[in-house]
């Protein structure tokens, strides 16, 4: 192998013996010199442990560390520990990569910016495919990454989309929170606020598995709720702890304002029982939606004149209508 390891593709794997072929095989096939691959397998028990075992006998890039299962982000974690590349991507066990995804990663690199940010689609079981993120190709030097993101709208902090360079990971203490959902709204914009300049990829370098699309009620998980509001409230405080610029700040605040304003969002939809649980959450962390922008000033002031249930009702009838 190249003595130069340019690029770490961790892969977690949990459960995946269905899947983890067509997502090695996407990566092998498009093998380069510079690479390895981290197999992290989480506590499976369906084969998928020994498949990875199997893979890692084949190619001697592919190194396979077994580990209890701790969940996505310890596995991450784990896999960012024992990194050696310049750069590091991660892929989840149930996806692939695409056919010019390697090529245009390693000429960005070739660039030695912080951050590589792809585009990605999603497939669907039926066949169905859906282009979620399309970037435009080069160099935005006139633009903070955070402030590109921003611009964006409403887009994806997927960690997937997202190729970054080693050290700044690991200098920066930049892991993904345990045991929580909503872990790379945590993760992506801690490293936008860490790194100085990007490039862009114009074509896909990741194909995203999405499941058939069940009733909401099926989905329901209070956790969920507890999360974003966690995720929130972390945040809301790394700016500060961090002594980051206001600019930084701001887009961080801005982001803590998103996950409590969409945790309310699903606040309508639990038994009342649950609900008073939640209801002290949402008061205890009222703050993070104080002081900040129109959307959220009117959320707060709907709060303090009907109460949170009918605010969460109002937000969800105002998202069904868009």
């Amino acid at each position: 192998m190249d003595k130069e390891l340019r690029l770490s593709i961790i892969v977690p794997v949990y459960n995946v013996i269905s899947y983890i072929d067509k997502c090695l095989s996407s990566i092998i096939n498009l093998y380069k010199e510079g690479i390895e691959v981290i197999l992290v397998d989480d506590g499976s028990n369906d084969g998928s442990e020994s498949r990875c075992d199997e893979y890692a006998l084949k190619h001697e890039y592919i190194k396979v560390i077994h580990q209890k299962n701790g969940g996505l982000s310890a596995a991450r974690n784990t896999g960012i520990e024992n990194a050696n590349g310049k750069y590091i991507w991660f892929m989840d066990s149930d996806d692939y990569i695409s056919k010019t995804s390697i090529t245009d990663i390693f000429e960005a690199i070739a660039k030695d910016k912080d951050l590589i940010i792809g585009s990605y689609e999603a497939f669907y079981p039926d066949g169905r495919k859906e282009l979620l993120i399309k970037g435009e190709a080069g160099d935005l030097d006139e633009l903070k990454p955070y402030e590109y993101i921003m611009n964006q709208g409403s887009t994806s902090y997927a960690a997937q989309r997202f190729i970054v360079k080693t050290d700044l990971i690991k200098n920066n203490n930049l892991l993904f929170e345990k045991g929580i959902y909503h872990e790379d709204e945590d993760w992506t914009p801690r490293v936008l606020c860490n790194v100085t300049n990007f490039i862009l990829l114009d074509r896909i370098t990741y194909h995203y598995r999405l499941g058939n699309v069940n009733s909401i009620m099926g989905m329901l998980n209070p956790k969920k709720v507890y999360d974003k509001l966690k995720v929130s409230k972390r945040l809301y405080e790394y700016g500060d702890l961090n002594k980051l610029s206001a600019e930084k700040k701001g887009f961080l605040k801005f982001r803590a304002e998103y996950m409590y304003i969409a945790a309310l969002n699903e606040y309508s939809l639990y038994s009342s029982e649950e609900r008073k649980k939640m209801k002290k959450e949402f008061e205890k962390y009222r703050y993070i939606i104080k002081n900040n922008g129109k959307k959220s000033k009117l959320v707060l002031n709907t709060m303090n004149l009907l109460g949170v249930f009918y605010t969460s009702k109002l937000l969800r009838l105002r998202n069904s209508i868009k």
